[in-house]
Formats: C-alpha cells, sequence, structure tokens
C-alpha cells in the first residue's frame, strides 16, 4: 500500500517583539534576552555588510559613531569579529588596546545607560550598544541605524558628525574645559532629530582623555537625558 506523504507546513518567523527596538534602554534588553538562539543568530544574519572593528547589539539603544579606527590595534592580539549580539555585550568591547580606547567606550556607555537605569553595570550597558567605525563606507551610518534603530546616536569626532548629512531640530551647546590650558573649551552638544531620536557629538574623543576630566566630561554625557524628545519617557 502506498504511503501517503502529508506536506509539512512552513513555520512562519515569530513577528519580533515591539520593545526590542522600542524607546526604553532596560526594555530592549530584556526583549533581546528573550530572544532564542535561533532567532538571535537569524536577525544577525540578515544584516549584510556590517563594518569592520564595530562590535555591538543587534538592537543597540545606544549607537556610536567614528570615522576610522584609531591606532589601538596590538600586533599580537586580533580584533573579535563576531555577529551582532542579542541580550549580551559583544566581545570587542573588550578588546584590550594599549590607547585604552575600549576602557573609556565602556565608561560612556555605563554613564549614559545609569542616566535612567543607575543600578546597571557594564554588562547591561554593553549588551544595549554598538560602535560603527565609517571609515570610506559612506552608507555604514545608515545601515547601522536601519539595522539597531538606536534612540541615541553619539557621534565621536567632528568628521563622523560632518559626515553624517543629519540635522537636529534643536540642538543645545555643551562645552568641556581643557584641565592644561585655561580658558580652553571643547564643544559638543545634544539635539533630536525628525524622528525623535536623540543626537550628540562629543566635545572630544575618547583617545584624547587627557585632554579633558572625567567628571567633566560624564556631565555632558548625561545630559542627553535633558533634551526636549527623551527616550524611555
Amino acid at each position: 500500500m502506498a504511503r501517503t506523504i502529508r506536506p509539512v507546513p512552513l513555520r512562519r518567523p515569530r513577528r519580533l517583539p515591539d520593545a526590542l527596538y522600542g524607546p526604553d534602554q532596560a526594555a530592549r534588553l530584556e526583549a533581546a534576552a528573550e530572544l532564542s538562539p535561533k532567532v538571535a543568530a537569524r536577525v544577525a544574519a540578515g544584516v549584510d555588510g556590517w563594518p569592520p572593528l564595530s562590535p555591538g547589539a543587534l538592537n543597540a539603544w545606544l549607537l556610536l559613531v567614528t570615522t576610522k579606527p584609531p591606532h589601538w590595534r596590538d600586533r599580537l592580539l586580533s580584533f573579535p569579529e563576531q555577529p551582532l549580539t542579542a541580550g549580551h555585550p559583544h566581545e570587542g568591547f573588550l578588546y584590550p588596546d594599549p590607547l585604552g580606547f575600549w576602557a573609556e567606550v565602556r565608561r560612556w556607555t555605563l554613564v549614559v545607560a545609569r542616566t535612567r537605569n543607575p543600578a546597571w553595570t557594564i554588562t547591561e550597558a554593553l549588551s544595549t550598544s554598538a560602535l560603527v567605525h565609517l571609515g570610506e563606507g559612506v552608507g555604514r551610518l545608515a545601515l547601522a541605524r536601519d539595522t539597531c534603530r538606536p534612540a541615541v546616536l553619539l557621534f565621536l569626532d567632528e568628521p563622523a558628525w560632518g559626515a553624517s548629512g543629519l540635522t537636529p531640530q534643536r540642538s543645545t551647546a555643551h562645552h568641556v574645559p581643557d584641565p592644561h590650558r585655561e580658558g580652553q573649551v571643547y564643544q559638543g552638544f545634544w539635539g533630536t532629530l525628525p524622528d525623535g531620536t536623540v543626537v550628540g557629538k562629543a566635545p572630544q574623543h575618547p583617545t584624547m582623555r587627557r585632554l579633558y576630566r572625567s567628571e567633566d566630561m560624564d556631565r555632558f554625557l548625561r545630559s542627553w537625558a535633558e533634551t526636549s524628545s527623551r527616550p524611555g519617557d
């Protein structure tokens, strides 16, 4: 007797939870942590052309942007190029570079995150952050924004901001003094884009930490929450 083979219905992929890309940083982390490994891998695999030397979470609430990698690479230690993560930190953030670039980046992400989540550790902060090196790739910023849908976008240097072509609806200037030269200040800003994204440019790059005091830079980093359009409200 011939056997009847019943067709197996194709399973449609589960709809991603709205909180995965929502305005609240803590809710993003919780939604990402609840994704199954298969779903997280599928979402990460769907990102085509993610830049090298750019660690991050696939739903990063905070997106840091810089122009090109500084000379921080260790000759004996390769940078961990891995897929974007979901619910846990990307190992690239832990790269032990001799210039201390990544150490300062880690500190910045925690300062920003603790503005609204004071009990968070560096683990939670990095699990909801990404850093993109633009290099010569004109479309890398658009790719990163489309992929992560960040609520807060921070440019680490003037060239990166200038190349973005973005125009905030409103912005507030912030100044960080040079601790070694009286009267010398470095200007950054926070503002909002038409879609509600909080956008800023840092007064100094993380590699230039000798030109600012941590407490002054922290004051700037925390002031993202003072903008008129605030994620998580």
